[in-house]
């Protein structure tokens, strides 16, 4: 554990687009879009309460506990502002706003503390692109969660998974807990630690590496519950390539109900490099005796580029895109 404190690194903006190219054949454009759709399922990886402070001076641990059996239901609400772009179709703006509630199931604790939890959702509404999203229910998935909050495991995609945000996401979406010292070590409020650890990326050649630096900042009463505000900064960095067949093979029905793509087995010679970035800020409370989650606040910028190869109707071999924006997301203990 070190005491350091590291400034949110800005996202840089994405360079001038070309002029957007002649339009493309029919044909060729949905086959493009519909790789598209799958892009987005993919690139997730795979997301004022106070009533009073009362700071002490006492150092503690920090995990969470689980207990195999225990449920909790959470309300969840994402927002996305983000562009994608492309010489061969030109921009196209990404505006999402989702609440759910999500439904937590602990299946199993190791010997570590480490949780794999059953997510699943419900009461979904919202819209992407001023389009409401569809109420169409999604297989639940299995998350892996260690004592110390890093969510080791994101099912392969984004929070609910591709049938419940309709694929939209990207790297760090899945970290919802907070990145929490390791286990043992006793902190105080202003104590600050740092962490780096990757999340599975199942599809693919690649890992979604974290890096983050937390600060225990205060205690505040959340609810008449006395919490422990942890404070995290988080870099996302993303070097990974997706093979479509690997995906489809695991994830069709599901991608096929969020996209409402037909014809996907026609990509499945086809893959997908990532590379880029987020970067993330996340506020979350701690019950300090229950050592369970709250409340959490994420905030964050992201950019990542984006080659599809092996794509029929691709005549130039490959296509390049950019998605790159902001976006915010809340989770809160019912």
């Amino acid at each position: 554990m070190s005491q350091i404190s590291t400034p949110q690194i800005p996202m840089p903006a994405p360079p001038p687009m070309p002029e957007p190219a002649a339009p493309l054949p029919t044909r060729r454009r949905g086959m493009i879009a519909l790789a598209v759709a799958v892009v987005l399922v993919v690139v997730a990886g795979l997301v004022a309460f106070a009533i009073t402070r009362s700071d002490s001076a006492e150092a503690q641990p920090l995990a969470l506990s689980f207990t195999q059996g225990e449920e909790r239901t959470y309300d969840v609400h994402q927002t996305m502002d983000a562009n994608i772009s492309s010489p061969l179709f030109g921009d196209e703006p990404m505006v999402m706003d989702v609440t759910q509630v999500i439904g937590w199931k602990v299946v199993s604790v190791d010997d570590a503390g480490t949780a794999t939890i059953e997510v699943t959702v419900s009461d979904m509404s919202g819209t992407v692109n001023g389009t409401e999203v569809p109420s169409t229910p999604a297989p639940p998935i299995e998350i892996r969660i260690a004592a110390d909050g890093r969510v080791l495991s994101a099912g392969g995609l984004s929070l609910g998974g591709a049938g419940q945000t309709r694929g939209f996401g990207f790297p760090g979406m899945g970290q919802l807990t907070p990145i929490l010292p390791d286990e043992g070590d006793a902190v105080s409020v202003g104590d600050t630690w740092d962490k780096e650890f990757s999340q599975d990326f199942p599809f693919g050649e690649g890992t979604i590496d974290f890096s983050a630096t937390s600060t225990y900042v205060r205690n505040e009463t959340v609810n008449g519950r006395e919490a422990a505000v942890i404070e995290t900064r988080m870099t996302v960095p993303i070097d990974a390539t997706l093979e479509l067949t690997e995906l489809l093979d695991a994830l069709g029905p599901e991608i096929t109900g969020a996209t409402g793509g037909a014809g996907l087995e026609q990509l499945g010679d086809g893959s997908i490099a990532y590379v880029g970035r987020g970067t993330f800020t996340q506020t979350s409370f701690v019950d300090l005796e229950a050592r369970e989650l709250l409340k959490t606040q994420s905030r964050g910028r992201f950019d990542i580029s984006m080659t599809i190869e092996g794509i029929p109707g691709l005549a130039e071999g490959s296509v390049e895109m950019n998605f790159a924006g902001s976006f915010t997301q809340e989770l809160e203990l019912r």
